[in-house]
């Protein structure tokens, strides 16, 4: 569906414009949210990221702007924007234990330095990380914390896939030096 097309159908009828946009990009921007949320989220957590990704482009869609071009990349950058935000929340509350949570019991002390120790490893990592500069730290956190290929790395930092894929090998290769220089051992698989 094209601008043009969304804009005469919404000034006839503007739910039956926001349902054909709904059918026409759904698999779509599940595609997109899946593909960001599948290794924290839920299937739940997924059907609010896609109801949250159409709200967002219903509200934010300018009517009458001048853009005359496919809403896919529109619609897509949305939904790209929004899974990132639900991984980042997901992420954040992974650790948490709530009082509330009928089920939930209290954590013991082992799970309780187990928590400490990821999450100073974790911290650890992303000093690391940043320590190793511009485009490395990109592509390592592109690539492992957002899921990246390395097609879509390469669009972004101007590079060929195999120059990311290079890069990131090197990269790896002076964060485990790091990393046991640290105290980490990676022969026990501690990171």
């Amino acid at each position: 569906m094209t601008d043009n097309e969304y804009k005469k159908l919404y000034a006839k009828a503007p739910d039956a414009a926001q349902k054909a946009l709904f059918d026409e990009y759904l698999s779509y921007v599940y595609a997109i949210v899946y593909n960001k949320l599948r290794s924290c989220g839920s299937r739940e957590d997924m059907e609010e990221c896609v109801g949250d990704v159409f709200s967002a482009v219903f509200i934010s869609y300018d009517r009458n702007g001048s853009f005359d071009g496919d809403m896919k990349g529109f619609i897509g950058t949305i939904a790209s924007r929004t899974a990132i935000q639900m991984y980042r929340r997901l992420v954040r509350r992974g650790d948490t234990v709530y009082i509330e949570d009928e089920t939930t019991e209290i954590a013991d002390s082992q799970q309780v330095e187990n928590i400490t120790e990821r999450s100073d490893m974790r911290s650890t990592l992303l000093r690391l990380i940043n320590s190793l500069g511009e485009p490395d730290s990109d592509i390592i956190i592109q690539k492992y914390y957002y899921n990246m290929n390395s097609n879509e790395i390469a669009d972004k930092h101007s590079m060929s896939p195999e120059a990311v894929r290079m890069r990131c090998s090197r990269a790896l290769k002076k964060l485990r030096e790091l990393l046991t220089r640290e105290g980490y051992d990676m022969k026990e698989g501690n990171i």
